[in-house]
Order: C-alpha cells, then structure tokens, then sequence
C-alpha cells in the first residue's frame, strides 16, 4: 500500500498521454473496421508489444544507451516514419481504385494477424522519442530509493493502462453502430486516414 499512490499517479499520466489523438488511434479504428475482428485483436496486441519494448527500456536504463548512439532514434524514426506513409499510401490507393468502379471488397485486401500485428507495433515503436517520455515518468514519479520491484510494477502498469485502453478503442469502433456509420462512408474514412498517416510519417521523418 505504501507506493499504490505511485502507481495510480503512473497509471493517470499514461492514461492521459496515450488517449490523445495520433497515429495509433487511427490505425487501430481502421483495423476495427474490418470484417475480422481478429485483425484489431492483433492490432492491440502490436501496440501493447511495443509499449512493453519502451517501458522495458526505460526501466533497463538503456535510454541512456540510446543517447550514446545518436544515429538509432534517427534510424527507428526513419523506418517508422516511411511505414506510416507506405500504409497510408495504401489507403489511398484502394480509395482510389474504388472510385475507378472496382469493388470495395476486391480492393481491401484482407489483412493477416502478423500484418496487424506489425502494424500496431511498428506505428507505436516508430517515434523514439518515446522512451525519453518512459524516462521522464519513472523519473519523476519514482524515488530514487525505490525497490527494483517497483519500477517492474509501474512497467507493467503502463502495459496495462495500455491494453486496457486501446482494447476499448477497438471495441467501440467495432459497434454494430459505429461500423455501420463507417462502412456508409468508408471512402471518406479510408481516404481521410491514408492522409493524416501520410502526414504523420511526412513529420516523423522531418523529426517534428
């Protein structure tokens, strides 16, 4: 009991700091949206693997590391920064093709569980920053006398917040309510998306 208010500090931080919109909202809404709901099950699964890849980082103190070695945040940016437009460039195209006369099920290929999986992962692990922000919540939430037990516990918290969250995210976009909204205006959904992942990559890479 003596660090739950520790803990429920690091859960209200990250909770705030992850519900904002970015591009992992809308990566998971577009694989909520499919016709399988194991694609945003799998989805979840890449940005949880992911937040337990930075967490665990922080935690190891290989932040540290990561500033002795200026060219891998660039790396990692670069990589996640051209996947966000390859994939949004994919959306696009399928908007595109379907306002050609193809059919809307013919163009949107179905996407396996690894390929949700990695889209999850690599769209959360793509901005190095990230860790720097791991970094500055454990630092200052946890005293510096803590238990080695502690820091797992808050890592943990933080994977916890973090499937907890996106899970509700992709369970409210696959309302039948919801989907039949999106399905009615799924050109508009598909095409609006492909571009805010353009962007976004477009600005990873310029490192904004």
């Amino acid at each position: 009991m003596e660090y739950l208010g520790i803990i429920m500090g690091i859960a209200g931080i990250h909770f705030f700091a992850i519900s904002s919109p970015g591009p992992t909202l809308f990566v998971i809404a577009s694989h909520a949206n499919s016709d399988h709901r194991r694609e945003s099950v799998f989805a979840v699964l890449g940005v949880v693997a992911a937040t337990a890849l930075w967490s665990g980082f922080a935690v190891a103190g290989l932040g540290a590391v990561m500033n002795t070695l200026p060219w891998m945040p660039v790396a990692i940016r670069m990589f996640g920064g051209a996947y966000l437009i390859w994939f949004g460039y994919r959306m696009l195209r399928s908007v595109l093709e379907v306002g050609t006369g193809a059919d809307i099920d013919v163009v949107a290929k179905r996407v396996t569980s690894a390929g949700a999986l990695r889209s999850g992962f690599i769209t959360n692990i793509s901005n190095p920053k990230v860790i720097a922000y791991y970094v500055s919540l454990f630092g200052v939430m946890i005293p510096e006398d803590s238990p080695p037990a502690l820091l797992v516990i808050a890592c943990l918290t933080a994977i916890v917040v973090s499937m907890l969250w996106w899970g509700a995210v992709a369970m409210f976009f696959r309302l039948p309510a919801i989907r039949h909204g999106f399905f009615r205006l799924r050109r508009v959904f598909d095409g609006l998306v492909g571009a805010v992942l353009v962007i976004f990559g477009i600005r990873l890479i310029a490192g904004r």
